[in-house]
């Protein structure tokens, strides 16, 4: 049978323990990229060819969002480039 005591002491431990063990896991993390890395990568992305499939995606998600009225004509995105790290601002097809 437990007492009152037990239960105050068990509660007790377990506050304790939880304080003491109670570290954070760091399971993943970010790390800047080296600049020869950033090189490499750049030299992967071919400039105009490379970013045609970002682009065209962009702008069809613009234009979903916009035809169900979350965002409006007038607005624009930015969508950086995974390869090079380039910025491009992508401005919707269609206009109401």
């Amino acid at each position: 049978m437990l007492s009152r005591r037990n239960i105050l002491l068990g509660a007790a431990a377990g506050t304790s323990l939880l304080a003491v063990g109670g570290v954070r896991a760091m399971a993943l993390s970010s790390e800047p990229m080296a600049p020869s890395d950033l090189k490499a990568f750049a030299l992967g992305c071919s400039g105009e060819a490379s970013h045609r499939q970002l682009v065209a995606d962009a702008k069809w998600l613009l234009d979903e969002e916009i035809k169900r009225g979350v965002k409006n004509t007038a607005d624009s995105e930015v969508v950086v480039c995974p390869l090079c790290q380039c910025s491009i601002q992508v401005t919707p097809d269609i206009s109401f």
